[in-house]
């Protein structure tokens, strides 16, 4: 498989885990594909777009993710206050994994770089055409089934359990949520 690279390429270096690297090929090639189907059946407009200060008084972070040759993959962040103001930057190597991978590690690392630093108020950006996300506080009361399952995460040794149906540990939660039963908790105005 790699023989005309080895022959004609003086640069390359055959991959060390073979099976990885093509895994993650198929991926990207699946991700673009995806991104272009999308992009066909779309019109296009052209737009100026350029950095717009967080709201109020957040911090904007911005994080980045990308896998560049020989599957080396990286994220980075930027911290700024409402003026752009430069709070805080990160660069981080996250070996050999997946573009998208490498975008959550920037949410990650970003996230704990803002907490790291004091920030509580963070307007979150990320630039990824898999997926969008919209991060919103939420009380406990309100969440009362994932506090349930991250106390039976607590009990687990490093190990993850996939639920297709209501665990029976929160099943009278679960019911609660959809029948819209609330939950008083005093807040500060």
């Amino acid at each position: 498989m790699w023989r005309n690279k080895e022959m004609h390429d003086d640069d390359f270096v055959k991959p060390v885990h073979s099976i990885r690297y093509v895994t993650n090929k198929v991926e990207d090639y699946c991700q673009a594909k995806k991104a272009t189907e999308v992009l066909r059946c779309r019109e296009y407009v052209n737009l100026q777009i350029g950095w717009k200060p967080p709201a109020g008084d957040f911090v904007k972070l911005n994080t980045e993710g990308a896998r560049k040759h020989r599957n080396i993959a990286g994220c980075g962040g930027i911290i700024q206050d409402s003026q752009g103001e430069w709070l805080g930057g990160f660069a981080k190597g996250v070996g050999d994994c997946s573009a998208f991978m490498a975008e959550l590690w920037g949410v990650f690392e970003g996230l704990s770089y803002a907490r790291r630093l004091g920030f509580m108020a963070v307007e979150l950006n990320i630039d990824s055409v898999t997926v969008e996300v919209n991060i919103v506080h939420a009380y406990i009361e309100s969440n009362q089934c994932t506090d349930a399952l991250a106390s039976i995460g607590c009990t687990l040794d490093k190990e993850i359990i996939y639920y297709d149906d209501c665990p029976s540990e929160i099943k009278e939660l679960f019911l609660a949520d959809v029948m819209g039963i609330a939950t008083p908790r005093m807040i500060p105005v």
